[in-house]
């Protein structure tokens, strides 16, 4: 990670991509261009971790998922004409390649940013000054912080793209509506709520471990069942300490930082609406999916149906 953030500047990036982002008032804070080649950096060590995925990691063990599926009784799609079983199990094993190395980011992503912003968080210049006051939570800025948000725009422009190749609009939406929300904190605005929100990543490991488990263990197997329930188990406590009562206190906080320094000269009120907008959205859709989760834990304790079963009926 830090030889990422010490390369240098591209001589493409002086001499025509920063001027012209700049002289067409396209982005003008000095932050964000100085930074931009950076962002470039950690979107192309996405992608290559990506490529390493897709190419030479998952292939492999794919190919032995479905081997081993086909080996011990899982049924071919009936609705599927015989003659098209090979071109099915060929698209089967592209897409679950490719949502594999998705996954395999997604994970990467969260341990950098967890990384860096805990490291920060749990610094005690984080609880000290020049953090004591609203008026610095929302306009002082470091370095710890802003390379917080290179890392977290450098992935959202990576999910954007990756997310126009392999999955739907909505997830497109939310890789803009993120890079848009953490280059305000680069600009530097708020940026010491970059670390903060990102403590939402604390349940994404958990979730990518779910995934990965539903995808590649033997469910008939007792051992690996009890192994996705506990992870579950970690995945509601952690949803719920990270994403809902620390998410819900400090978007509150937040307000409360926005509310004292409404009338500073450098308070940006379209920023601060795309900023608490999107945060609660977020916010509000954490419970519903919390609700989520507590309903299929529900039908398992209370049915008795396997957890792999559940976890089939829920995608």
């Amino acid at each position: 990670m830090n030889i990422i953030l010490t390369l240098p500047q591209p001589e493409l990036f002086k001499t025509t991509v920063i001027p012209f982002l700049a002289g067409r008032n396209i982005i003008n804070s000095e932050a964000i261009l100085s930074n931009l080649h950076t962002v470039f950096y950690v979107a192309i060590f996405y992608h290559m971790w990506f490529l390493f995925g897709k190419w030479i990691l998952f292939p492999p063990l794919v190919r032995w998922k479905l081997d081993y599926d086909q080996k011990h009784g899982v049924k071919k799609d009936e609705k599927i004409a015989p003659e098209r079983q090979t071109e099915h199990y060929k698209k089967k094993y592209t897409s679950l390649i490719n949502q594999s190395s998705v996954h395999l980011i997604s994970l990467l992503q969260s341990i950098v940013v967890l990384y860096y912003s805990l490291k920060f968080l749990l610094d005690p210049k984080a609880s000290a000054e020049p953090y004591q006051t609203s008026h610095s939570r929302v306009f002082t800025e470091s370095r710890d912080t802003q390379v917080i948000c290179i890392f977290a725009i450098g992935y959202f422009v990576w999910d954007i793209y990756i997310s126009t190749m392999y999955s739907t609009f909505p997830f497109v939406v939310h890789g803009i509506i993120s890079t848009v929300v953490f280059c305000i904190g680069l600009k530097p605005y708020i940026q010491y709520y970059a670390p903060v929100f990102l403590m939402f990543e604390l349940s994404n490991p958990s979730l990518n471990f779910r995934w990965f488990g539903i995808k590649f263990l033997p469910h008939k197997s007792k051992i690996c069942s009890l192994l996705l329930l506990l992870n579950n188990l970690m995945l509601m406590i952690i949803f719920f300490a990270a994403r809902i009562v620390w998410g819900w206190f400090q978007i509150g906080k937040l307000c409360y930082d926005f509310y004292q320094v409404r009338n500073d000269p450098g308070f940006l009120a379209l920023d601060t609406i795309i900023i608490l907008a999107g945060n609660f959205v977020l916010d509000v859709l954490n419970v519903i999916w919390f609700s989520t989760m507590i309903s299929v834990a529900a039908k398992v304790f209370k049915k008795g149906e396997s957890v792999d079963k559940v976890t089939k009926n829920e995608k």
